[in-house]
């Protein structure tokens, strides 16, 4: 398996120009051209089992999404919408430029009834994301890539992130928002402490689990797709970020960054002032070094899309500004989806320039640990001078 590094050539003779980076989307989504095509990276026992493509029990969602979830654009003439490498580099990197993409692979798209074949789909999605969108489809080195891992078995994920966590086109763990108990809970120790072992953020995108469907709630299900869409990311998400500080995960890991990712950002600022007003009272018991607010500014991160907006320029500026938007919010797409967000258009005009330099790309650069430039390559070539 060849792998791809992300540290920029050497400069030799004044021959390789270099581009200034501008911007980081730190979610973009990628498929197999079918699930027939990670069956060779599956481990035995799973890739032998018979009818194994029908049997498989993943979660089905409950909610159906606007054009069935992509841009009409985006999907090929053969697979998977993200499985064409040409179509999908033009798009992302020549119609409205990034510098980086930040791969999610949807094709693990939750979680099974069983933690181990689990663990293989993830291991398979793993390897199958090496081989190709890190390797084959990477010659300028613009893909950066996130480790896959289920969570029901924590040590079997921890020797994943092990296994994947010195390749250097892996960046950061992706998990789910869904699980059997808050994330801050002691039983998901051995995941945190192997991502902090490789220095790798945690990002999460909410998806469904064989046992939970998409949109269910502590008071039950929601009925409209326009529901789950607005609410059910920041529901979840709020839990597990009260669940991470109050368990005391931030400060066995001070290094550690979470990243969320296609849910918001403006709900964390009256969740964290709630929290934070019983704090010194009723947070007593837990013994921890910082206030939730401390929590946030050193461990948080958020992602623009889907962004917050306000027909108020003013206002939502004001509201960026409060929610501390500078040091804690990162650009992303959601590329290939309906609801894509192109770079050009993505932040409100009303934004000053230095949070727009920082939300766009300083802010991930400095996460994922990416160069400051590159070098000019095809896609700079098609596209014309920036």
């Amino acid at each position: 398996m060849t792998t791809a590094t992300l540290e920029r050539p050497e400069v030799r003779d004044n021959q390789l120009e270099h581009v200034d980076i501008k911007v980081i989307d730190t979610d973009v989504h990628v498929e197999p051209r079918s699930f027939e095509e990670l069956i060779p990276y599956l481990e035995a026992p799973w890739r032998d089992v018979p009818n194994l493509i029908a049997s498989v029990p993943f979660s089905r969602p409950t909610y159906r999404t606007l054009e069935g979830g992509g841009r009409k654009d985006a999907y090929p003439k053969v697979g998977d919408i993200g499985s064409d490498p040409d179509m999908v580099g033009q798009q992302m990197f020549v119609d409205d430029p990034t510098d980086y993409a930040i791969l999610l692979p949807w094709s693990f798209r939750g979680f099974t009834v069983d933690p181990r074949l689990d663990t293989a789909l993830a291991s398979a999605v793993n390897a199958w994301l090496a081989d190709t969108w890190l390797s084959k489809y990477n010659a300028e080195n613009r893909y950066v890539g996130s480790i896959s891992i289920g969570i029901d078995d924590p040590m079997a994920a921890a020797k994943e992130i092990d296994k994947w966590g010195e390749h250097p086109g892996f960046r950061q763990v992706v998990i789910g928002h869904y699980g059997p108990r808050p994330f801050g809970h002691p039983i998901y120790d051995p995941i945190w402490e192997a991502a902090a072992r490789h220095n790798l953020p945690i990002a999460m995108h909410f998806r469904g689990g064989a046992t939970q469907p998409l949109g269910w709630t502590s008071t039950g299900p929601l009925q409209y797709f326009v529901e789950y869409h607005s609410l059910i990311a920041p529901m979840a998400y709020g839990a597990h970020l009260a669940s991470w500080i109050c368990n005391g995960v931030f400060d066995r890991h001070p290094e550690m960054k979470v990243l969320f990712i296609e849910g918001g950002f403006l709900w964390y600022q009256p969740f964290i002032d709630r929290l934070e007003r019983h704090w010194k009272r009723t947070g007593q018991e837990l013994g921890l070094k910082k206030t939730p607010h401390q929590y946030v500014r050193d461990h948080i991160r958020f992602a623009t899309q889907p962004i917050e907006e306000n027909t108020d320029p003013h206002k939502i500026a004001t509201l960026y500004e409060e929610a501390n938007a500078r040091e804690l919010v990162m650009f992303s797409s959601d590329y290939p989806h309906y609801d894509y967000d192109p770079p050009s258009k993505a932040l409100p005009r009303s934004l000053d320039a230095e949070m727009k330099t920082r939300i766009m790309y300083e802010n991930a650069r400095v996460i994922y640990d990416l160069p400051k430039t590159r070098p000019v390559d095809r896609f700079d070539l098609a596209g014309g001078a920036r």
